[in-house]
């Protein structure tokens, strides 16, 4: 069993509490980071929470990314498995996982100071909430690529602490926008074991199909503070174009199995769904034209038009995309 980690500092903005606080399990799925995941586990140690387990999920690396890993020593457990993408790697580490919280960080991102001790301070003082986020910050490259210091957090002490609309039942929400971004979660183990783990099907979009699950069975909220930051740079795999549209899968069907009202009663309008899968599947189309990937761009498109059908750059696109695809391009 692997030892908890015990950073040189002090718990901090947390409730008053008797006995042991409760151990948080941080899951990184891992592959090809070798330039990143240092920063990574650093955010994470450097956390002035001091009840942590870090379990790195090697996903079938082929650069150095566990040599990295293994200058952390005992401080991280590591496990490997062959490549089957990020759901496979966070079940394999859930399984693992021997916390009452869980809290997910990619091996590309990072997590800003007081995340930990303000979420599991949250979920103490809130035994309703089985799961909590927060903000995010976008972290992007300068003129020469590389990465200079992480920005620095917005949200001040006289802010709202609560990001209302994106809290309470969000079912309905999670359905217009996947307003939950997976570096920022903290969940308790419970919730998982009622929902089971993550649907390794879909190499993308998995996040969102869990995220979906989890709103139909517990409340969420999401805390009003910038905790974590999203590394932009082309190899991500939220970058890389996939020929299947997994998030229009999701939430076709999710609206299948669940349909448009929210544990809580709610019912998201019929033209705020049309829109939301409208814009799914025409996004997806315009990434795979301008790839030249004209006949899953013509399907895309298609699909587009079947939700809306009163939007013209749906069809045009749909017209360009059959002319390329038959030799005929014309000029602009």
């Amino acid at each position: 069993m692997m030892p908890i980690n015990q950073p040189n500092r002090a718990d901090s903005d947390l409730p008053t509490r008797a006995g042991p606080w409760p151990l948080v399990s941080v899951i990184i799925p891992a592959y090809n980071v070798a330039p990143y995941i240092g920063e990574a586990i650093a955010s994470v140690l450097d956390q002035n929470y001091a009840h942590i387990e870090v379990i790195v999920v090697d996903d079938g690396s082929t650069d150095g990314t566990l040599a990295v890993v293994g200058a952390y020593g005992g401080q991280v457990q590591v496990l490997q498995q062959a490549n089957a993408g990020a759901a496979a790697a966070r079940n394999r580490g859930l399984v693992a996982a021997r916390g009452e919280f869980i809290a997910f960080l990619d091996a590309d991102d990072i997590w800003l100071p007081g995340k930990l001790t303000a979420q599991v301070g949250y979920l103490l003082a809130h035994p309703e909430i089985g799961m909590v986020t927060s903000n995010f910050l976008l972290w992007k490259p300068g003129p020469d690529g590389n990465f200079g210091p992480p920005p620095t957090p917005s949200t001040t002490p006289d802010d709202d602490p609560i990001v209302k609309e994106h809290s309470g039942w969000i079912y309905g929400e999670l359905l217009c926008d996947c307003v939950v971004c997976t570096i920022t979660v903290m969940l308790r183990k419970s919730v998982i074991e009622t929902v089971g783990l993550f649907n390794e099907q879909l190499r993308t979009g998995e996040d969102y199909e869990y995220w979906l699950r989890i709103s139909r069975v517990t409340q969420v909220t999401k805390l009003n503070r910038d905790l974590a930051c999203y590394r932009i740079h082309s190899q991500s795999t939220t970058f890389t174009p996939r020929d299947i549209n997994n998030e229009h899968r999701v939430l076709l069907s999710m609206l299948a199995k669940y349909g448009p009202v929210g544990p809580d009663g709610n019912r998201v309008a019929d033209e705020r769904l049309a829109d939301r899968l409208y814009r799914i599947c025409f996004s997806h189309g315009l990434i795979h034209y301008a790839r030249g990937d004209v006949g899953i761009a013509r399907k895309a498109f298609r699909e587009a038009i079947s939700h809306v059908r009163s939007r013209p750059k749906a069809w045009i696109y749909w017209v360009l995309s059959l002319l390329r695809r038959c030799g005929i391009h014309l000029k602009r």
